[in-house]
């Protein structure tokens, strides 16, 4: 009777605590995370002046329920998807506060529906709805994703030299980031698409495409901070993409399970 007593509180305990289960490793990715960004909005509240803005708040829950998701995602778990919905409804909140148009149809439009419907595949893919099966990726499949993803980067990045185009995209207050920036802007639009239909199909090597895209996410913060170092939305995503860079080098382990 005692034993089937500390069984059901356990069972509670990991309905409430989602990370009940989790290994060390996956608990110090979350919490390192959790540690650095709350660290970074004290100091930009205690700096002469300073003040953490609802544009800073959003990006940290955002960057919370990304982080949740990816980790999860390293696990296989389909309710990773549920945690990916609320990170890209915030990660849009932040770019329409900032009035980056293209940014936020970007993550409202197309990212919402696609986390959606991986939701949808990933459920329908999976043992007893929990944890989904992965598959791998063919060759041709490989060729076709490689010269498909190195055209439209080449093409998007021409089209953000665009004087117009960035007005839209980056704000109404944009000024030429340089080629440099656009390239990588580019490269995390482009492949984030690669990696969001990787996803749906279930390919092992998603991770690494994961792995290229976080890699020029930081490249690209790295720049915005360039023209401002005290913007701590811009350090809260370099630190989020650090740790998604980490969690998608420990999914390409975890998936080869």
């Amino acid at each position: 009777m005692s034993n089937a007593i500390t069984s059901t509180k356990n069972n509670w305990y990991k309905k409430i605590l989602f990370f009940w289960e989790w290994n060390k490793w996956e608990k110090i990715l979350l919490f390192a995370n959790l540690f650095i960004t709350v660290g970074l909005l004290i100091y930009q509240c205690v700096i002469p002046g300073g003040a953490a803005d609802k544009k800073t708040w959003i990006a940290f829950v955002a960057n919370v329920f990304n982080i949740v998701s990816v980790i999860l995602a390293t696990k296989k778990r389909v309710s990773c998807f549920i945690w990916g919905i609320l990170a890209v409804i915030g990660f849009g909140a932040v770019a329409f506060f900032n009035q980056a148009t293209g940014n936020w149809i970007l993550y409202w439009i197309f990212y919402i529906p696609a986390q959606l419907f991986a939701l949808y595949l990933w459920r329908k893919n999976s043992i007893n709805k929990i944890e989904v099966k992965p598959t791998s990726i063919k060759k041709w499949q490989v060729i076709v994703a490689c010269v498909g993803s190195a055209i439209f980067i080449s093409l998007f990045s021409w089209i953000e030299t665009i004087n117009g185009f960035q007005k839209m995209w980056y704000g109404p207050d944009a000024t030429n980031h340089g080629l440099i920036t656009y390239i990588f802007d580019a490269a995390v639009l482009i492949l984030s698409i690669t990696m969001t239909v990787f996803t749906w199909c279930r390919f092992k090597q998603r991770w690494y495409v994961s792995i290229i895209v976080d890699a020029c996410q930081i490249a690209l913060w790295i720049t915005f901070l360039c023209t401002d170092v005290q913007n701590i939305s811009a350090w809260i995503m370099i630190v989020s993409s650090l740790t998604m860079l980490t969690s998608a080098i420990y999914g390409v382990f975890n998936w080869q399970k």
